[in-house]
């Protein structure tokens, strides 16, 4: 499988134990593209040479040689299987776990939805701080002004409350539910992983967002079921009800799709108390740390 962030292109594999890995695509001999190859036992095979890499990057094997390089490696991303996607922490060993949705259960989620933007990454990791939009685009009123919250370098948090006011389909669908207010949280990891809670509905949403090149990006969107929704319906009927939880999700960001694409993150005149959240949010990307992809 190939793919591609901070305009690198990776190639990802399944080992024969079910181990995942993602190493640069460019071999190190020649330059041949290894998402072409194929996994041998624990390793994924160059299809031109037959050179043969871990998961860890470093080359193991080469036919035509009995002693290997030093410099026969890859850069290697750390990968981690969760909700049916493999994520790589772009940077080398990990400096915090994996986020994972507090008291839910981790083994019922939605198919993923995927969008690709003409669009920086931070600009949709930022929307989610950016509280005027909510009323704006999102037809909800705020009942109090929000509150941020952070737990290390690596993480903030936002929490909304606010009415719902407006008149789409999910609108009145969520209000007929006796939805007439929502309690919002939501809680970035590493910049671009994004665990939004709400309170009303139970709602687990995960926005995990890949930076293809500096103005490409991708995301997707799914919704994790909770553990005390509905605990005593079989599995399939829980699947079905977070189905349509998934498609509320998605209803209700249609409007953020239509007004994100092809928008650049260009600071202007921003406003000292009404974007007060989001420019807490710009500072806490500023001090993330950047990933090295050198190897």
């Amino acid at each position: 499988m190939k793919c591609a962030a901070f305009g690198d292109s990776w190639a990802g594999f399944r080992t024969e134990s079910g181990r995942v890995g993602a190493v640069r695509a460019e071999c190190a001999h020649m330059g041949a593209d290894l998402s072409r190859g194929q996994v041998a036992g624990e390793r994924l095979q160059c299809p031109l040479h037959e050179w043969e890499y871990s998961s860890s990057g470093v080359c193991e094997h080469i036919p035509a040689v009995a002693a290997i390089p030093a410099r026969a490696r890859q850069f290697s991303l750390v990968c981690k299987e969760q909700y049916g996607l493999i994520f790589g922490f772009l940077g080398g060993r990990p400096i915090f776990d994996f986020p994972l949705f507090e008291n839910s259960d981790h083994d019922i989620y939605s198919a993923p939805y995927r969008m690709d933007f003409d669009t920086p990454y931070q600009v949709l990791a930022a929307n989610s701080f950016d509280s005027q939009h909510f009323i704006t685009v999102h037809h909800r009123k705020l009942l109090a002004p929000p509150t941020l919250n952070s737990f290390s370098q690596h993480h903030l948090s936002v929490d909304f409350r606010a009415s719902v006011e407006g008149d789409q389909l999910h609108d009145r669908l969520l209000r007929r539910a006796g939805v007439d207010t929502v309690e919002l949280s939501a809680h970035c990891w590493g910049g671009n992983n994004i665990l939004a809670y709400n309170a009303r509905t139970n709602a687990r949403i995960l926005f995990t967002i890949l930076p293809v090149t500096a103005q490409k990006t991708r995301v997707y969107i799914l919704n994790v079921m909770p553990k005390q929704t509905a605990p005593w319906l079989p599995r399939p009927l829980r699947r079905l009800m977070l189905t349509f939880m998934h498609k509320m999700t998605i209803a209700f960001l249609k409007s953020d799709i239509v007004v994100m694409r092809d928008l650049q993150f260009k600071l202007g005149v921003l406003l000292k108390d009404a974007d007060h959240i989001f420019i807490q949010w710009v500072k806490y990307w500023k001090s993330l740390p950047l990933a090295t992809l050198k190897g």
